[in-house]
């Protein structure tokens, strides 16, 4: 049962949003299609990513306020009463990012089947809505790499954008922090904080792996994401920035 609603709602709608847009490229490419397929399933989560980044930046203004809560009322109960009503007053959502990646997963996963399936037994003229035709001829090769095997250029361009991501998110919720005001951390949190430092270096190293394994078409959909993402954090930083800005005249 599950299994099935996920191909209606993931696998076979993405599966045919993929033939239809090799089929309306001339050149039937397949690198066309996914570069496409990726900017519209960014688009389309645009509006979680943002309220995702708007509640990590939130978190950030009110790192302080948080610590004075925990400091003044010792009681838990009363403790969690007070955090959530300082959660509300700034519009903050602790939950707004695991949501965000909650629903990306299938997405991911889908795609990754489709492309798997592509790859290894060409186009299935089964799965193809009534609307969407098949095109005669699929180009998986453009610039020199194939879309359906493993390509180590793709991989590489994958785990050098997820390190610019790591460090251009990091030193925009640092600037966030350093707008606020100075905040007392506890060595906890500085273990935290050097645990964040080490993993802008090896987590692209291990994703440059996963997406090499994964193939080049995946690749290639990370790839485009993590350029696509860097774009919108710098928009959402500026636009959000310029909403608090505007509070403050006002006040």
């Amino acid at each position: 049962m599950i299994s099935h609603l996920w191909n209606i709602l993931f696998y076979k709608p993405l599966y045919n949003i993929l033939v239809f847009f090799v089929s309306a490229f001339p050149l039937h490419s397949m690198f066309l299609a996914v570069i496409i397929i990726t900017v519209l399933v960014r688009i389309i989560l645009y509006p979680l990513s943002y309220k995702a980044l708007k509640t990590q930046i939130g978190m950030s203004r009110i790192k302080g306020k948080l610590k004075e809560i925990q400091k003044n009322y010792p009681d838990k109960q009363e403790q969690a009463k007070k955090t959530m009503e300082l959660y509300k007053e700034h519009g903050v959502n602790p939950f707004s990012s695991f949501l965000t990646i909650l629903i990306q997963l299938p997405i991911i996963i889908a795609l990754y089947r489709v492309f798997q399936d592509f790859a290894a037994k060409g186009l299935d003229t089964s799965l193809l809505y009534s609307f969407v035709s098949a095109p005669e001829v699929i180009n998986l090769t453009s610039f020199g790499i194939n879309l359906a095997e493993k390509s180590v250029i793709l991989a590489l361009l994958t785990g050098i954008t997820q390190y610019f991501y790591l460090h251009i998110s990091s030193s925009l919720r640092k600037k966030v922090e350093e707008q606020e005001g100075p905040v007392e951390k506890s060595a906890q949190e500085k273990m935290m904080e050097s645990v964040g430092s080490s993993m802008k270096y090896t987590l692209p190293v291990v994703i440059t792996i996963v997406a090499y394994m994964a193939g080049g078409a995946l690749a290639l959909y990370w790839f485009v994401s993590n350029l696509f993402i860097i774009l919108q954090e710098k928009y959402i930083h500026r636009k959000l920035e310029k909403v608090e800005q505007m509070k403050k005249e006002n006040v």
